[in-house]
């Protein structure tokens, strides 16, 4: 089958790309930014997403079967810094993928990729997370999936169009660089065990009695496949581990796998407004639609995730 990727480059969609070429199928994909490297047999388009010409027309060329939105702005602080990027990429950019189907490719099953932060702060009883959780964003990236998810279900809804809507809470693994918070602790702790060992190095912890739902970015991306392959058109479905861990556990996690030793200071800040202390989803209508289920416990995804930043520092020195 043919299947189109957008943001194939990215950290979820080279892992994606990967997963689909292994089932057998012709992958094409879109980058912004030109990858470094690119090993993996899949034909990639230069493609801004906001450039509804271009999505259009790189969509009349491959035809695909299915399509795959993965490309936008996935930092919550960035946006912060630049909210019309933001609502341009991720919303805009979905309008755009969203017209090009509705004109090029009608019979595809296409999955939006929005965000578990769509929810915003959830009373602790009312975890964990179900789909049906009224919307309530507290940031700018937040907004713009909001609005995105809702958007692809308008187009279910008005045109029929195949659409699925993912909505992952926290995902990391191996290939996931700076800016999130599993990925920066396991870089920091890797560039300490690859430096000097004269004395005690000091890890600054921020906030380690927060909360949050991880997955492993194999797993996600796997919950992804089986979306387009076994959900219902129209609905939406939480990808979520359902099981959140503080992010003391995930530091004290990183640290036990260095060989050096590394003292943990924690900075207890009061939370600002926006933040919330826990924050996790359910998994169960993606399970009972799909028979998804984790492969990989928080211990492996972490290993792997700092033998990927082991392997970084020791080619950068």
């Amino acid at each position: 089958m043919r299947v189109f990727v957008t943001g194939a480059t990215g950290f979820v969609g080279q892992h994606l790309v990967r997963l689909l070429l292994s089932r057998g199928h012709s992958v094409y994909g879109t980058y912004l930014t030109p990858p470094r490297e690119w090993a993996l047999d899949a034909a990639l388009f230069h493609c801004d997403i906001r450039d509804a010409a271009r999505v259009l027309a790189i969509t009349r060329e491959i035809c695909p079967g299915r399509i795959y939105h993965l490309a936008g702005e996935s930092s919550p602080s960035q946006s912060l810094e630049d909210f019309r990027n933001a609502f341009d990429t991720n919303f805009w950019g979905t309008y755009n993928l969203l017209e090009a189907a509705r004109q090029a490719a009608t019979q595809a099953r296409l999955l939006v990729v929005g965000s578990g932060q769509c929810y915003g702060a959830v009373k602790a009883s009312k975890l964990p997370i179900t789909e049906d959780q009224v919307f309530a964003p507290l940031n700018p990236y937040a907004l713009s999936k909001a609005a995105a998810d809702m958007l692809g279900g308008q187009y279910h809804s008005r045109f029929s169009l195949h659409v699925i809507r993912a909505r992952p809470f926290n995902h990391t693994g191996p290939g996931q660089q700076q800016g999130f918070v599993c990925s920066d602790y396991a870089r920091q702790i890797a560039i300490i065990e690859s430096g000097p060992g004269c004395e005690r190095p000091v890890l600054q912890v921020r906030d380690p009695q927060v909360r949050r739902d991880f997955s492993d970015v194999r797993d996600v991306v796997r919950a992804y496949e089986l979306l387009l392959e076994k959900g219902k058109p129209g609905e939406a479905y939480n990808v979520a581990s359902g099981r959140p861990i503080s992010v003391k556990q995930i530091v004290l996690s990183l640290v036990s796998l260095s060989s050096r030793p590394i003292h943990i200071s924690a900075q207890h800040q009061r939370l600002r407004p926006g933040d919330i202390p826990t924050f996790y989803g359910s998994s169960r209508k993606l399970r009972r639609a799909t028979g998804w289920k984790p492969a990989y416990n928080m211990r492996q995804t972490l290993g792997d995730l700092f033998d990927y930043w082991k392997t970084a520092c020791n080619t950068k020195s």
